[in-house]
């Protein structure tokens, strides 16, 4: 059998704070079932709070299109600094240091292929590896809420009285945890305001199955890149990628967009630029895709947070206010770290500066709205947390049953953190920054593509 090499470079990084993760030297070996490949990535770490890593997956290029390949249980290497965590559906796998450590990253790995994956796979076929830098959230409880008065008007979430009024934070301690919603005592609770489809319906309860971010999880580090987005519409069939695509939208390039297709190739000229543009639906289905899931907004809680004890009118970065925020959307439409700051250099003390969340995930406020599963509506109640098998349906829909459907405005979904919408734009009390707790638009599924829409993903942590 013919050995068939590929290198594929995923991302290629414009500004100082971005990652640079990339995947080189892609060698597939029919014969042993087995690809390897150099996993890079810059201003990595473990410290004794969390670590980042890579989620990693595989594709196969044969002459019907492509298929995705599940991953052996078995009979995976990686240099003795790393790491590989293999999730049970064996849909892709997560690399992440091995040791404490800090700075750029650079492993060999090589990946045992699922045999029956590549049943299909012939001598022209082609093997192509993706990957994205995520951050590891670790196993704990958190607190929601907002002790500032005026976050009620937010509608930020609290632990309610016997009236429905405001008796302190609520916290959450198990995965597993039903959540009582109402005005009663010790229920979780929240002011809905003149309209409650954007702020949720203040019913519940909110059941053990929803995912709310006390067991371990992974999260994107940054919002989808356009870059990455662009990997992904060039593996759909043409008509289905057209339809992904927010490059047509009206006034796309106007609005930061910089998706091009150029003789059937989806390019795009910013790849580290945040993706904005797509919808519920257009992230979900590229989420399937990429073996990944939505978020709910308990989970961005406990990645902005962390089991830090709320502060007045919090923000992920953990201060009270945007003073020596110093990452920033440039008057070239790039979000950028002034003051000569470099990703390299966060630390716990200073990562106020760059807009860091307590775990190092960035831009959870600012840069673009955050989509998150609602839990003030039955459809987002009802989510398990399913991932993405890899595979969209025909229509390049996502298929998990549970995810909420934005296509009919049904409702599940809602926004969080804030987005930045054009220079010039004056500041409010949500946008472009908001806190942590705010959720004026947290049950709102309406919204077609945008230039502040946009969305990250996460992956339940394997168990073993």
């Amino acid at each position: 059998m013919k050995k068939l090499i590929l290198t594929l470079f995923l991302v290629t990084a414009f500004n100082a704070f971005a990652t640079d993760i990339s995947v080189n030297e892609i060698a597939w070996n029919k014969n042993k079932n087995e690809v390897k490949f150099t996993l890079s990535w810059k201003n990595g770490w473990k410290n004794a709070r969390n670590h980042d890593a890579a989620w990693v997956f595989v594709k196969v290029k044969t002459t019907s299109g492509y298929q995705h390949v599940k991953l052996a249980s078995r009979g995976h290497d990686v240099a003795r600094d790393a790491k590989i965590v293999l999730p049970q559906d064996q849909v892709g796998a997560f690399v992440e240091p091995q040791n404490n450590h800090r700075g750029d990253v650079s492993f060999n790995v090589t990946l045992k292929l699922d045999e029956k994956s590549l049943q299909n796979a012939g001598e022209e076929s082609i093997v192509e590896v993706f990957a994205l830098e995520m951050v590891y959230i670790p196993q704990g409880g958190f607190t929601l809420g907002d002790p500032d008065p005026k976050s009620m008007d937010f509608a930020a979430l609290y632990k309610s009285d016997e009236n429905g009024q405001p008796k302190g934070l609520y916290q959450i301690d198990s995965e597993e945890q039903v959540i009582q919603i109402g005005p009663k005592d010790n229920a979780l609770f929240y002011n809905a305001g003149r309209y409650p489809i954007y702020t949720g319906d203040q019913a519940g309860p909110v059941p053990g199955t929803f995912p709310k971010g006390v067991q371990p999880f992974y999260i994107m580090k940054y919002e989808t890149s356009q870059g990455f987005y662009t990997e992904f519409l060039n593996r759909l069939a043409p008509d289905v990628a057209q339809s992904l695509s927010p490059h047509n939208t009206e006034k796309y390039y106007e609005g930061r967009g910089s998706i091009k297709l150029a003789d059937g190739i989806y390019k795009t000229e910013f790849p580290d630029r945040p993706c904005n543009y797509i919808t519920w639906d257009d992230g979900a289905a590229m989420a399937d895709w990429a073996g990944l899931r939505p978020m709910t907004e308990l989970e961005y809680t406990k990645a902005a947070r962390g089991p830090k004890t709320p502060m007045a009118h919090e923000y992920p970065w953990g201060t009270d206010n945007k003073a020596g925020l110093a990452r920033f959307v440039d008057l070239d439409d790039n979000l950028k770290i002034k003051n000569g700051l470099n990703e390299a250099s966060i630390s716990n003390d200073n990562r106020h500066l760059y807009g860091a969340s307590y775990y190092w995930v960035m831009d959870l406020a600012g840069s673009l709205w955050e989509k998150c599963v609602s839990i003030g509506h039955p459809i987002g109640r009802n989510y398990r947390g399913t991932h993405g098998d890899g595979r969209t349906g025909e229509n390049g829909e996502a298929t998990n049953s549970d995810w909420p459907k934005g296509i009919a405005e049904e409702g599940g979904y809602g926004y969080r953190g804030g987005g930045y919408y054009q220079h010039g734009k004056n500041e409010s009390d949500i946008n472009p920054h908001s806190p942590i707790a705010y959720r004026t638009y947290a049950s709102w599924s309406g919204g077609k593509r945008s230039i502040a829409y946009s969305q990250r993903y996460v992956r339940t942590a394997p168990s073993n």
